[in-house]
């Protein structure tokens, strides 16, 4: 296998040299290239140079226990996946994952032991997709003074580089397409692609992000309309919190839905529960309005918040999105079960439809399917995807 046919790097961390030769069999047998040792100097030394995609730590080893290699992984910033494996019970392994998160560590999944080259394939799989790193690009962004900023993203959605990736969204019952999410991204034509991370927020705290919003409802009705136009399929945009406290919103997106002659029915605007619920009355009007234009809510990051049952039932929302850090874990923690399960009932228990985000196993999305979840996204389903993509992803599924 050369480097051009490599899907990626997996390093691995465990005493046991049995397991470990078996690790390395199963991940190149994915496609990816592997390394495996027992000695923490060594795995520092090749996180760090080698670079890899992955890096596997066992809990439970004779020389470094695993949350120390965690810990030092963070210290050094490695920007790998972790994958956690152990013997251990659920709960251990859910904390440790916790840990990870905590500490700022790529979260890639877990390997039960003893594993069979199908687990390593498939988490291997679930956490292949790898965006383009942005960093150099947000190193330029930060050094823009607020009027440099200004005329860039201007100019960026006047001259289509704010462009719109479409993420599908299925039926967890039949696995049939019900819609899709559209996502921006900037591609500057020297900074190369940059996350909506690293300039939505500047462009909210400026009261810029109108200009945003204004090019992904553009974009993206203009393909739904082209691509979709008699189907009953909905189109997801999400929303800033600055725009719910702004004028106009209603009459801009109406204008739009006209012009692309769309009706807003088929549109489902994504708010965070956050922002949703730390204005709740100053958002009941606008949010009202939306519904009333025919718009669709949906609460976005359900669960992540502070919301009330009682917020919640007060606004008009027709959606709840289930967020990505309970789904992933579904299929190995209890917890997150538990949590997943409550918040459908919730959803169900006040007439609303639920669709569950970072869906990126098989597992996980049976364990959907069992609980009565509606709608599943993510990466096991499909990657945001651009417009020649996404119609060549849409024809081998046979929509």
């Amino acid at each position: 296998m050369n480097d051009a046919e490599v899907r990626g790097r997996v390093l691995a961390i465990d005493d046991d040299h049995l397991v470990g030769a078996m690790l390395v069999a199963h991940a190149k047998a994915a496609g990816f290239d592997a390394k495996i040792t027992d000695d923490p100097e060594e795995f520092y030394t090749l996180a760090r140079d080698w670079k890899p995609t992955f890096v596997v730590v066992d809990l439970v080893m004779g020389a470094v226990d695993g949350l120390t290699v965690l810990k030092r992984l963070a210290e050094m910033k490695s920007d790998a996946a972790v994958i956690i494996a152990s013997g251990m019970g659920s709960k251990v392994l859910d904390s440790a994952r916790q840990y990870a998160a905590a500490n700022g560590l790529a979260y890639g999944g877990v390997l039960h032991k003893p594993f069979r080259r199908t687990d390593v394939a498939a988490v291997l799989e679930a956490g292949a997709y790898s965006p383009e790193s942005d960093e150099p690009a947000l190193d330029v962004l930060q050094g823009w003074d607020a009027a440099t900023f200004e005329r860039e993203l201007r100019a960026a959605a006047a001259s289509d580089q704010l462009m719109v990736m479409f993420q599908p969204k299925v039926a967890c019952t039949d696995g049939n397409v019900t819609g899709f999410e559209a996502l921006v991204r900037w591609r500057h034509p020297t900074l190369g692609l940059i996350a909506p991370i690293s300039f939505i927020p500047r462009a909210e705290s400026m009261r810029l992000v109108s200009v945003v919003t204004d090019a992904v409802v553009a974009a993206s009705l203009a393909w739904f309309t082209r691509s979709r136009p008699q189907s009953s399929e909905r189109l997801s945009i999400n929303i800033s919190a600055s725009e719910l406290s702004g004028p106009g919103l209603g009459k801009r997106l109406l204008d739009v839905c006209s012009l692309a002659n769309m009706s807003p029915e088929r549109i489902i605007l994504e708010v965070t529960e956050t922002t949703a619920m730390a204005n709740a009355a100053d958002s009941l009007e606008v949010l009202t309005r939306l519904r009333l234009d025919g718009f669709q809510l949906s609460i976005d990051d359900f669960g992540t918040g502070y919301s009330s049952m009682t917020q919640l039932s007060n606004l008009p929302f027709s959606e709840v999105k289930i967020d990505r850090s309970f789904v992933r874990s579904l299929g190995e923690s209890p917890a997150a079960e538990v949590m997943v399960r409550s918040m459908l009932q919730l959803s169900r228990g006040l007439g609303l439809e639920s669709t569950a985000e970072g869906v990126e196993t098989a597992a996980a999305l049976a364990v959907l399917c069992d609980m009565g979840c509606d709608f599943a996204q993510g990466y096991h389903i499909g990657y945001p995807m651009a417009e020649p993509e996404l119609d060549e992803w849409l024809t081998q599924h046979g929509t």
